[in-house]
């Protein structure tokens, strides 16, 4: 489980470096270009389970999430600072403990986002930060 743990972190790694490399990580020579919107997300699930990972970019919504648009509008709610998400206050989760870590590497509007949590279960990580680990 080590190895596809810190496979994973390689994996963001290597995207946040690789939107510095493409020039997402700082804002454009133009004035007109808007400041770089890419996340690196991954989802670690139960021990056992490989890590989801995925990669956002917003203005406009692109990359591998499957709800892009969601997600960047998640993440605008908050301005980039994804410990202040709390989506659906008052849903209801069961209290199964599964536990799943949810990171987030990379930028938003060109300031660096360092996000890592982890909930008791899937239902509760989906609850507090909606669309944007939900792929």
């Amino acid at each position: 489980m080590k190895t596809a743990t810190r496979s994973a972190a390689g994996l963001l790694a290597l995207c946040a470096a690789g939107a510095g490399i493409l020039g997402l990580a700082a804002p454009a020579a133009a004035d007109t270009a808007p400041p770089a919107s890419t996340l690196a997300l991954m989802v670690q699930g139960p021990a056992g389970q490989p890590p989801r990972i995925t990669l956002l970019s917003c203005r406009p919504p692109a990359g591998d999430h499957p709800r892009a648009a969601d997600a960047c509008a998640t993440v605008a709610a908050v301005d980039g600072d994804l410990a202040a998400l709390n989506v659906e206050p008052d849903g209801f989760c069961t209290r199964e403990y599964m536990p799943v870590t949810a990171t987030a590497t990379g930028f938003w509007q060109g300031r660096p986002v360092h996000y890592r949590e982890t909930f008791p279960n899937r239902c509760e990580m989906l609850r507090e930060t909606g669309a944007l680990f939900d792929f």
